[in-house]
């Protein structure tokens, strides 16, 4: 902790100093007013007299604006942005830039400070992707002062971040999915047939409107996505994830002809409207996948796995992983499920599918062990 202390000299003017421990020892630093020794015992306080000398040391007037005020800057002067892509930015600011890093002099900020920030992002269970999103919002707002002659460098540059495991990647078998459809109940059967046999992301699908549907061709265009605005709650439609993400698919007729064609949008809760994500899980999904797989017996008590039929908790997005996983099994050629899912990069489609089908490695290996044996 630190305290304020007004001072007299002898002439009768007076000065303030704040008073706080530097290695264990009681020290001071003086200053003339008392704004100024208020900004740097608040320094002292939250980030240790050490960084609050430094800080001093670059700005003896306390004056820099801090990482906070930058931010704020940097996000009202961005354009060309869509309402959600600025509720994300500014949620990073207030929920997790802001709390740890805000009150710190843009000048004094430094790498340490960014290490020790995405470390605590993944101690506190963020995954890599959520802290590699939020650094690199950071670094860009940090190349923006560099710009404007706020700062000389940019301290997130080439920072190595923490990472996390993928969440498990559930590709459900014909007989699992089978099971699971049989347990949704009927208003929302279709729904979760065609993102199984179309796996479109969620937002895509229930951002279709029935003229995306060709019954002449079995296709579906896909031009649109649904996604989270700045207001909680809120919603705006928008361009799916990627360019490539505009596309038009194939999709089985016998799940097209299950569409009901006739409202607004192609899928639609029970009062009319686009579905949304939230409540279609809690109150459709969550049930359905527990009475699929459940984990508890008529009596309340945990059922344990069986090692052949394990206990299964897919997820929604599980449904685009199982089309895939299907597609690989019957010999689609990657490059076609790179477009049917619409990534962006084939690199996507190769890191996340190329693993469920081994035997073309299969075939390699024993190409090896013939000319060994030879």
């Amino acid at each position: 902790m630190a305290s304020l202390r007004a001072v007299n000299r002898k002439n009768g003017t007076e000065y303030v100093q704040v008073l706080y421990r530097l290695d264990g020892r009681q020290t001071s630093t003086s200053f003339e007013d008392l704004a100024t020794a208020i900004r740097f015992k608040e320094l002292v306080e939250k980030f240790g007299a050490a960084q609050a000398l430094t800080t001093l040391g670059t700005d003896p007037d306390m004056t820099t604006m801090t990482v906070r005020e930058w931010i704020e800057h940097h996000i009202e002067h961005l354009t060309g942005l869509r309402k959600s892509t600025l509720w994300d930015y500014q949620s990073y600011l207030h929920k997790d830039i802001g709390p740890s890093l805000g009150d710190l002099p843009l000048t004094g900020l430094t790498r340490e400070h960014i290490a020790k920030w995405t470390q605590d992002l993944a101690d506190g269970g963020a995954s890599g992707k959520t802290i590699s999103n939020k650094h690199g919002f950071l670094s860009s707002a940090l190349n923006a002062a560099v710009r404007a002659g706020r700062i000389r460098t940019n301290p997130a540059l080439g920072q190595r971040l923490p990472t996390s495991e993928r969440p498990d990647m559930v590709c459900l078998s014909h007989e699992d999915f089978a099971r699971l459809l049989a347990n949704v109940t009927d208003h929302w059967k279709p729904l979760v047939e065609f993102l199984v046999a179309s796996g479109c992301r969620w937002g895509e699908a229930t951002a279709l409107r029935p003229s995306d549907i060709d019954l002449a061709t079995n296709t579906v265009r896909i031009t649109r996505s649904w996604k989270r605005t700045y207001d909680r709650g809120g919603y705006e439609l928008g361009p799916p994830k990627t360019k490539k993400s505009v596309r038009t698919i194939n999709v089985p007729r016998a799940t097209l002809d299950k569409l009901d064609l006739t409202g607004e949008w192609v899928f639609r809760n029970k009062a009319g409207t686009f579905v949304k994500g939230n409540g279609f899980h809690d109150r459709v999904w969550s049930a359905a996948v527990e009475r699929t797989w459940p984990t508890e017996d008529a009596e309340g008590k945990p059922i344990k796995a069986i090692p052949d039929a394990p206990i299964l908790k897919p997820r929604i997005h599980d449904l685009r992983h199982t089309c895939a996983s299907w597609l690989v099994l019957a010999g689609v050629p990657l490059p076609v499920i790179q477009e049917h899912l619409g990534h962006e990069s084939i690199n996507t489609t190769i890191s996340l599918y190329s693993h469920i089908d081994r035997r073309s490695m299969s075939v390699a290996a024993d190409a090896i062990g013939a000319a060994l044996g030879g």
